[in-house]
């Protein structure tokens, strides 16, 4: 049966509301079991929830904080592209905003079976 495309959305959704607070288990259980993350596309992928939830733990441990603010999310069949903004805070004083966009491929059962994250450090700027 195909992927509604309300299902789609509410994927996209539940995944920035895990990312943005923090909710692991929320956030492994919108992927596939054999699901790929890209993060960013062009490094070696984290394939499955296991190695999904060890990238989780370490992106974690490099700043405070972490926000996702989307800006348009496009739903086209079982595919999304969201473009955003991931607000960083890595101390008291220092905090960033990275300009991004995650592609997102919802499966049959309305699991994250593909994420390809797209951003670049070069771009980031601080927050003021």
């Amino acid at each position: 049966m195909p992927v509604a495309v309300d299902t789609v959305r509410s994927v996209v959704d539940s995944y920035v509301a895990a990312q943005n607070t923090g909710d692991r288990a929320a956030l492994l259980a919108l992927f596939a079991p054999d699901g790929e993350f890209h993060d960013p596309v062009g490094t070696p992928p984290h394939v499955g929830r296991d190695a999904i939830g060890a990238f989780f733990d370490q992106v974690r441990t490099m700043a405070r904080s972490f926000a996702l603010e989307p800006k348009d999310v496009i739903v086209c069949g079982t595919e999304a592209a969201m473009v955003f903004e991931i607000h960083v805070t890595i101390d008291d004083t220092n905090s960033m905003i990275i300009d991004g966009v995650e592609i997102f491929v919802v499966n049959e059962d309305g699991q994250i079976a593909s994420l390809r994250a797209y951003w670049d450090m070069s771009r980031a700027r601080t927050r003021g």
